[in-house]
């Protein structure tokens, strides 16, 4: 694979640097339209399946709860591409996003088309680096039998299942995932929900799996006190009602925390002890969602703190007809020291029906992040739940004084499926994010927004240092006029649901940024300022190497007709050699990891084993064909030809 091709190049111009790196990717303006609202291009797109079961949707309550989807940019050409579940009617899809507005299914020819016996299913989709070579390998939960799947991508369009060496071999019902760098080893561990599922005094809940690398992981529940909170009501063994976990710094100590949201009043919060384990602090006084299904996460009222969205069962008529609680949605506001408060009512997030799936995201790019929901529940012809089984989804748009409008109908969203997991994402790359929805028993819908980028925009993406290379945990900060919003990027999980790890920013009328901070996951800080807006940047983390002489000046900037980058500190051409040439992971491959990534322990060498960017044609890529790179990064004039 060529290095144009691993970055996902399409210019003839190119520019390498290593250090701090910086560029964006101008995206095409939205057309001006008079009022911003949002369209449904679910078979224009391409997505024409459906979601259910052999024996009928109504066979299992567990049945009925499954979905999901994953968002992700699999084939890293740039376009975010979707893997959805269907049930047991049909093998799960993934939909690669060709760049024009649709998508094409080739889950049979990724290998990832997996299907179980009838009975069983998948569940809680999420795409992650998890062996650091900078390609998004796939995790898929399991449902009544079917053992979770984990596919590594092979960077070549396909992928390997990797189940008998993972180690994640639990058979409990895994309903959703999520990720993230909790012992801040470097790569990405994994907590998983068992909703149903009941734990013996003493026994593991097997939701806490640590990577020890290679695509091994190991159970360390026990030992790092990770559990969710159990249910003790009926004998020694303790009900497991979690659904959706997110690794999420709650403290902002910089070490990642855990949110579960649980049925049955059994949410959890589990406050990182920076040793390995975790400490149970959820306050029962506060954390009172009664069924607590779906999760969003973010900062929704811009101080910089974590606030937490869980979506429950809200009965209009106050009287409940099942085992079932009625008071609805939850809005935790977070306070910065890992505690919250309710502020659900004043917010006005409460009435959601029967919820699940939830995610936050500046819609309307005004800076202020709104809130989607979907719901839905029941069999129609049984009267205790006839009444949510056409609930509408919600749409609730900040009014950007820490309230909320409920706008769905308002703003073209009128969908009363079954809602499950559903992503918020910016599919078709004009500056609005979108929103997929996977629905239970029917087909999915994507919801295009037209008009929210009248408003301006920024999106950032970052590359982090291996193994982890999206930066999961980092946090984002952008200042407009004395205003800043944080984002925090993750790997799932708004129930059985993951957005794509892209820091997406409403500017309003403001057309750049005062300044941009990243914070790392190795605690390590990036700032700029003056960054113009309506663009996708991406920012990637110093390699923290001494490079000596040849350092370019920070903040000095170029622009090659297709791509602006903003130059930061620290490379000469030593270490673009090392990127170009190396092999960090040993995998006998040049990958998109080994040139723009890492650095290669032994700076200088002379001739990579295969030949990528030989910009001299002598048949391997030296020293010499590195600082023709950097001669284009700083202006001068020349043709890269990426072979």
């Amino acid at each position: 694979m060529s290095l144009a091709e691993a970055m996902g190049c399409k210019w003839a111009h190119a520019v390498v640097v290593v250090g701090l790196v910086l560029f964006g990717l101008p995206l095409s303006p939205g057309t001006a339209r008079a009022q911003w609202n949002f369209i449904d291009v679910t078979v224009a797109a391409g997505f024409t399946y459906e979601h259910g079961f052999v024996n009928g949707p109504f066979s299992s309550p567990r049945h009925h709860m499954t979905g999901g989807v994953a968002a992700g940019d699999y084939d890293n050409d740039g376009w975010i591409d979707l893997y959805v579940v269907r049930g047991d009617i049909g093998p799960n899809l993934l939909f690669r996003n060709l760049g024009d507005g649709t998508f094409a299914e080739v889950g049979a020819v990724a290998g990832v088309a997996a299907q179980g016996s009838p009975g069983e299913t998948s569940s809680g989709p999420v795409f992650a680096d998890l062996d650091g070579d900078g390609w998004r390998d796939l995790f898929v939960g399991g449902l009544r039998g079917q053992v979770p799947l984990l596919f590594r991508n092979n960077t070549d369009g396909t992928f390997t299942d990797m189940n008998g060496v993972s180690g994640i071999t639990t058979t409990r019902t895994t309903f959703s995932a999520g990720l993230g760098d909790y012992d801040l080893d470097g790569d990405l561990d994994v907590y998983l929900t068992h909703w149903g599922e009941s734990v013996a005094v003493g026994h593991s809940s097997e939701s806490l799996w640590r990577n020890d690398g290679d695509f091994s992981f190991t159970d360390v529940s026990l030992t790092a006190a990770a559990f969710p909170r159990l249910d003790f009501c009926c004998g020694s063994a303790g009900l497991d009602y979690s659904f959706s976990p997110s690794f999420a710094d709650i403290d902002n100590d910089g070490w990642p925390d855990l949110l579960v949201a649980g049925d049955f009043g059994f949410s959890t919060i589990l406050l990182n002890q920076r040793d390995g384990t975790f400490a149970d602090i959820t306050d029962s006084s506060v954390i009172t969602d009664e069924n607590g299904m779906g999760s969003a996460i973010g900062d929704y009222d811009n101080d910089g703190n974590l606030d937490w969205f869980v979506s429950s069962i809200r009965d209009l008529d106050g009287v409940s007809e099942g085992n079932w609680g009625v008071s609805g949605n939850r809005l935790y506001r977070g306070l910065g020291d890992g505690t919250f408060e309710d502020v659900t009512t004043i917010a006005g997030v409460r009435d959601g029906y029967w919820g699940w799936g939830s995610t936050f995201a500046d819609y309307n790019n005004d800076g202020h992040l709104d809130l989607f929901q979907v719901n839905g529940w029941g069999d129609p012809s049984k009267p205790q739940t006839v009444g949510f089984y056409d609930d509408p989804s919600r749409l609730f748009v900040a009014n950007g004084d820490g309230t909320f409008t409920e706008s769905s109908a308002a703003r073209g969203i009128i969908e009363t499926d079954l809602g499950r997991g559903v992503v918020s994402f910016d599919y078709d790359r004009d500056g609005d994010v979108d929103i997929f929805v996977a629905n239970a028993n029917v087909a999915p819908r994507l919801h295009r927004n037209d008009g929210g980028n009248l408003n301006h925009y920024l999106a950032v993406k970052l590359v982090g240092r291996a193994p982890n290379t999206e930066s999961i945990g980092a946090r984002v900060t952008v200042s407009v006029g004395g205003v800043s919003q944080m984002r925090e990027l993750r790997a799932g999980s708004g129930f059985e649901s993951q957005d794509p790890a892209i820091a997406h920013f409403g500017l309003g009328s403001a057309t750049s940024i005062d300044s941009l901070q990243v914070r790392w996951p190795s605690g390590r800080t990036t700032e700029l300022s003056a960054v113009a807006g309506d663009q996708e940047l991406v920012v990637v983390e110093n390699s923290g190497s001494a490079c000596g002489d040849g350092v370019v000046d920070p903040g000095e900037a170029c622009d090659d007709g297709n791509a602006t980058w903003v130059i930061g500190e620290g490379c000469d051409v030593n270490c673009l050699a090392a990127i170009l040439c190396g092999d960090p992971n040993n995998d006998s491959k040049f990958t998109g990891s080994d040139a723009l990534f890492t650095l290669q322990t032994a700076v200088g060498s002379q001739t990579c084993a295969l030949s990528v960017c030989d910009v001299n044609t002598t048949g391997g890529v030296t020293a010499v064909d590195a600082l023709f790179i950097l001669q284009v990064a700083v202006g001068q004039p020349g043709d890269l030809v990426c072979a």
